[in-house]
């Protein structure tokens, strides 16, 4: 299109210039004078559009960099393949015009032939080409830093935080006076997200004292999107755990704990100051940054036994680590990049040092899992929310009769224990993902992947039963009994799509991150 535009402007050049004449103008061929100008401008007319195009998104890409708008910097980066797929493809058809333009006679032209094909092999090697290699990470970390966000409130909101029609109708009663972080700008967009821009937190201390009847015609005591984490002034927390995001109507934004991060960890390929490959501690820190909850110190992972020697438990086969352990027996054994867990360990303790070992022990295992399984995995299992917390369970659990007549609610222990377990669930989930991200109950019955937040409930809860600490040591406890509710129908069956969801010998990890020398028979039906 760019050789026509210029051959015609060349034709109403030659056929304005002062004489008028009736006579067709010959058609010009490349091999003529201007058939070669036409050619070399073209060629230099498209490597000038792209020059000044490319030229544009480097500076929106670096004034979004610098201004931290990173909600906007990840939603582009989506499309950076494309982008220099395009440019590389504007540049091949500038090199082909001007070889052409060389071909035909212009033999002053070499150095520019030189000049374009050495800009068109940077383009396509340094730029596409990673690009494309790289696109599932870039999809991977979008959907690591910009899902559903726990986030602490007051009790008193609890009943006004419903559905996504409940928060848009919130949304548009208040205007929030805080002004949001850069990094919550959704930036230039031809289509813009049609979700709540502001902050839930922002939105409920703009509403002061209400009931959740006077805007919804409902009386909840929680509303469906609040996780009951058992914290009613224990801990002095006193606090429910809203979960929000997409599916309660919020525009997806990154998690505000990027501003921690480090510049080098949010490139599209990021490395650590000392080179190492750092796309697993930017998918982790994502994730981190948004389902740690209420008391992230009291998150229990045993990984290096710390917990139970302190209380005297000492494990069956004891000659097996239990990270160890947990990599041979993983989905994605042999797991090669375990040799770098020193290093990410350090740099997860630098991270995270107010928080216990138990917190950057999980973090690291994450860390280290996302390097070895396929992207293909991290997005599906993003995509199931197997990161947070299953919000069904613990509904389930806090408000039965949410669900059913029945209204045998757990104590505030149990949710408290169902809260503390979370890590080592949200662990096993990738760890020993089933093949092609789905699992099977029976030989014919297929279900997308569970977290097994019950099984890790029953395994921790036995485990803190079994001991009690008396004048500052450990002793035998009472035993952890039945919880009342644990025999209902809805417990046998999540307990039985929890166990088809993992591939793999995962019970002895299971139970030794959690506090037990083995794993417990009869856990099903609770062991005496």
């Amino acid at each position: 299109m760019a050789l026509y535009f210029s051959l015609f402007s060349f034709t109403l050049f030659s056929a304005s210039n002062g004489q008028q004449t009736t006579a067709p103008v010959p058609i010009t061929h490349i091999t003529d004078a201007r058939g070669r100008t036409a050619l070399l401008w073209s060629s230099i007319g498209l490597a000038v559009l792209t020059s000044v195009l490319q030229g544009i998104i480097s500076t929106v890409v670096l004034i979004a960099e610098e201004q931290d708008m990173w909600t906007f910097r990840f939603r582009i980066a989506k499309f950076e393949h494309w982008w220099w797929t395009a440019v590389g493809t504007l540049l091949m058809m500038s090199f082909g015009l001007i070889v052409i333009s060389f071909l035909a006679g212009n033999n002053n032209d070499s150095v520019g032939v030189l000049a374009l094909s050495t800009a068109t092999a940077i383009v396509i090697v340094r730029y596409a080409i990673p690009s494309w290699r790289h696109r599932y990470y870039i999809r991977s970390r979008w959907l690591a830093w910009t899902g559903p966000s726990r986030t602490a409130i007051s009790y008193r909101y609890g009943p006004v935080c419903g559905t996504d029609r409940h928060w848009e109708r919130l949304s548009k009663m208040i205007r929030p006076t805080s002004a949001a972080p850069p990094s919550d700008d959704w930036g230039l967009a031809l289509n813009p997200h049609k979700g709540i821009a502001e902050d839930p937190t922002a939105i409920l201390n703009g509403l002061g004292e209400i009931n959740s009847s006077m805007i919804f015609g409902q009386n909840w005591e929680i509303g469906p999107c609040v996780y009951d984490d058992g914290f009613r002034g224990d801990y002095n927390i006193n606090s429910l755990s809203l979960l929000w995001g997409s599916a309660t109507g919020f525009r997806p934004r990154v998690s505000r704990a990027i501003n921690s991060m480090p510049q080098s960890l949010l490139k599209s390929r990021p490395f650590t100051v000392d080179g190492y490959n750092g796309e697993g501690l930017c998918l982790a820190m994502g994730i981190l940054g948004r389902n740690k909850g209420l008391l992230p110190r009291g998150i229990v992972f045993d990984s290096d036994d710390s917990i139970k020697q302190a209380r005297g438990v000492r494990r069956e086969n004891a000659l097996r680590g239990t990270i160890t352990e947990l990599e041979n027996t993983s989905k994605w054994a042999p797991r090669p990049n375990k040799v770098m867990r020193s290093y990410y360990k350090r740099a997860l303790e630098e991270q995270y040092g107010s928080l216990p070992s138990s917190f950057t022990a999980a973090a690291t295992e994450l860390a280290l899992i996302f390097l070895d399984c396929s992207p293909a995995a991290i997005q599906q299992w993003l995509s199931y929310k197997l990161e947070q917390q299953s919000l069904e369970v613990n509904i389930q659990m806090s408000r039965p009769a949410n669900y059913s007549l029945e209204n045998i609610a757990a104590t505030e222990k149990q949710l408290q224990t169902l809260y503390r377990a979370q890590y080592v669930s949200m662990i096993l989930s990738i760890n020993y993902w089933p093949p092609s991200g789905v699992s099977r109950a029976s030989p014919t019955e297929r279900h997308p992947v569970y977290r097994p937040d019950l099984y890790c409930f029953a395994l921790l809860y036995l485990a803190e039963g079994a001991v009690q600490e008396a004048k500052g040591k450990w002793q035998k406890g009472q035993g952890a009994s039945k919880p009342a509710w644990w025999g209902k129908d809805w417990v046998k069956a999540r307990l039985t799509l929890e166990a088809s969801s993992l591939q793999g010998n995962w019970h002895e990890c299971a139970a030794w991150l959690l506090g037990l020398k083995s794993w417990p028979t009869g856990l099903e039906d609770w062991p005496h």
